[in-house]
């Protein structure tokens, strides 16, 4: 089970020196990442990004806003994945920057030519999956060790192909106008996210903050328990 994507943010306290975090980059990051695009610095927005960090070979980028940063990756490598995020932690801790708590998110499409029922199968019950369910969408929130929160969610998915259509004065017509009678069923399939966080000790533990065995763990889980944890919640119904 590969994911199709993968995330991870870092949250700190108010950072709004844009120059001196593009410094930053280039002085730690510079194999990862070729070009540094900076939008408008006078937006007072927290969570907007400020600058946004990327590769056009390999569509990684990491973003920068003046409370997170978050870096993604699409042509998966979880172990470069976590090289990378371990040394994003260092730099940030290295320039004085405090992880507050820390977020790793994973995406996920599972092939299945019967995927609404598979879902509701082991998660559901008969009179909840009846024969007019068409699409569900189910989210869970699981304590981890008394750590971390695991968020899963998962939903059906039909990815399909709509013909381009125009009318008498040849102008395209809109999708959401183009009936599904004409469309091209490619694939059913689960969509699922998945994430890892310490949100919980954040909450729970005065002056808490990402220490460097508390990323390790998190990475840990992620490389190890995302597949059995998938699996046993859809084959099983067991969290």
């Amino acid at each position: 089970m590969k994911p199709n994507f993968l995330s991870i943010t870092f949250w700190f306290n108010i950072y709004d020196d844009h120059q001196k975090f593009i410094d930053i980059i280039n002085n730690n990051l510079v194999n990862e990442f070729t070009e540094i695009k900076v939008y408008d610095q006078d937006d007072n927005n927290l969570f907007k990004p400020k600058l946004t960090a990327f590769n056009r070979q390999n569509n990684n980028n990491l973003t920068f806003s003046k409370v997170n940063l978050q870096y993604n990756m699409e042509l998966i490598d979880i172990n470069k994945f976590s090289d990378i995020a371990l040394k994003i932690y260092e730099m940030l801790a290295d320039n004085g920057i405090v992880v507050m708590h820390t977020a790793i998110y994973a995406g996920v499409e599972l092939v299945d030519n019967n995927a609404l029922k598979t879902i509701t199968q082991n998660l559901l019950n008969s009179s909840v999956s009846g024969q007019n369910l068409i699409d569900v969408n189910l989210h869970f929130g699981i304590k981890c060790e008394d750590a971390f929160y695991k968020i899963i969610s998962l939903m059906n998915k039909r990815q399909i192909e709509l013909p381009r259509k125009y009318d008498s004065l040849n102008r395209e017509i809109p999708i959401p106008l183009i009936s599904w009678m004409d469309a091209t069923l490619k694939d059913e399939v689960i969509d699922i996210s998945y994430e890892i966080n310490d949100k919980l000790l954040f909450d729970t533990e005065k002056n808490y903050h990402t220490e460097l065995a508390y990323l390790n763990k998190m990475l840990y889980i992620l490389k190890n328990n995302l597949e059995d944890d998938i699996n046993s919640l859809i084959n099983k119904g067991k969290i």
